[in-house]
């Protein structure tokens, strides 16, 4: 810190220094560099229209979308590349003195460096996708997900390294200077455990595989449908349509059930009869329902998944028939109107075989013993 201190004196040093000798530069100078500077300013303005402009009908007559984008993420950068050009070449012009030039050198290096970094940074995202592309057409099946931590951590080391190399122009220890943070930094290295915890659980989650984007997902906190994994949280729309925040690091460590992946979708229903159906009527009831569930073109095949149907007890008030099978889709909408469907099926079976459903009833006996009227 005392290192950081010290440079920020010397700067202004600098300054005060190039302040007291404004006065020194002929004006025949001042009025080249002004001329300098703007024919580079009409320059970024044919650059735009004439360059950018070849290289956008260019990347149009070719199949992929990522020359379109690499042209349109780096036109900012170029073009304010040409105006630090044009303020370089001015400053030369001026002819200033040692004095200035220690505060302007510094300036222009800083300028060149953030225009670097600038244009990698706008890079980061095509050509991340453009990798990723790639993996697909090579039959290697690599999520949205991925795709966007990728680009995120990327874009978080292209600023980290540009603010380390700027400040390298002005001379600073970057080193010293970090390390003279000192308990500082072991402060917010204590308040950044839970971050790098949540970044662990974003790396687990994406190497496990364990649910993708658009996945419907339950924990013990949370059910819902998953709309984006962060880099330190993953936003879940729970069917109520609100968003939950679960840190990555939470979901990493608890239990999640991934309904997205089911195979099939289940059907579980109990048929309660009335007690006065015969064994007879039961029997065919029974029999005519598997021959129903077994012809059903929506009904997954008995020799895949379990399909079960069966007398399953003599309930309080009704004989009860217990179905337990699957269906093919594992749409909600489209499982729900099979439902739908065989609940009126099943319900035509019992109706045709002379039977009909229970209803909770019952029957009290009073006895009386003094043969005395009740009444």
């Amino acid at each position: 810190m005392t290192q950081f201190s010290q440079w920020l004196k010397d700067l202004s040093a600098e300054i005060s220094t190039l302040a007291s000798s404004i006065s020194g530069i002929p004006y025949g100078h001042e009025i080249s560099a002004l001329a300098v500077f703007i024919v580079f300013l009409v320059l970024r303005t044919l650059f735009t229209k004439i360059v950018i402009g070849i290289a956008r009908k260019l990347a149009k007559r070719t199949i992929n979308t990522i020359d379109d984008e690499i042209v349109e993420v780096s036109e900012k950068p170029v073009n304010f590349l040409i105006v630090v050009i044009g303020l370089s070449l001015s400053l030369k012009v001026l002819n200033l003195p040692d004095s200035w030039q220690n505060v302007t050198n510094p300036i222009i290096a800083s300028l060149y460096t953030y225009t670097l970094f600038w244009l990698f940074f706008c890079m980061v995202a095509p050509l991340t996708r453009a990798l990723f592309t790639v993996g697909h057409r090579f039959g290697r099946r690599i999520n949205e997900d991925l795709q966007h931590f990728s680009t995120r951590t990327l874009e978080v080391i292209i600023v980290v390294i540009g603010l380390v190399a700027i400040l390298e122009q002005w001379d600073l220890n970057v080193s010293a200077f970090l390390g003279g943070i000192g308990l500082a930094g072991m402060a917010i290295a204590l308040a950044a455990k839970d971050t790098v915890a949540n970044l662990f659980g974003t790396l687990m989650i994406f190497t496990d595989k364990t649910f993708h984007k658009g996945d419907w997902i339950q924990t013990p906190d949370v059910e819902g449908t998953v709309e984006l994994i962060g880099l330190r949280a993953t936003k879940v729309r729970t069917f109520a349509k609100a968003l939950v925040n679960v840190p990555n690091a939470k979901l990493a460590d608890s239990p999640i059930t991934n309904w997205s992946r089911m195979t099939n979708r289940r059907i579980k229903m109990t048929i309660g009869l009335e007690y006065k159906t015969t064994a007879d009527q039961l029997e065919r009831i029974v029999a005519r329902i598997r021959e129903f569930l077994a012809n059903s073109e929506q009904v997954e095949h008995p020799e895949r998944v379990p399909q079960m149907v069966h007398l399953n007890e003599f309930g309080a008030s009704s004989i009860n028939i217990d179905l337990y099978y699957f269906t093919i889709t594992t749409n909600w909408e489209e499982w729900r109107q099979v439902q739908n469907d065989h609940i009126i099926a099943f319900k035509k079976i019992v109706e045709e075989e002379g039977s009909a459903f229970a209803f909770p009833s019952r029957t009290i006996y009073v006895e009386n013993s003094s043969n005395t009227p009740l009444s």
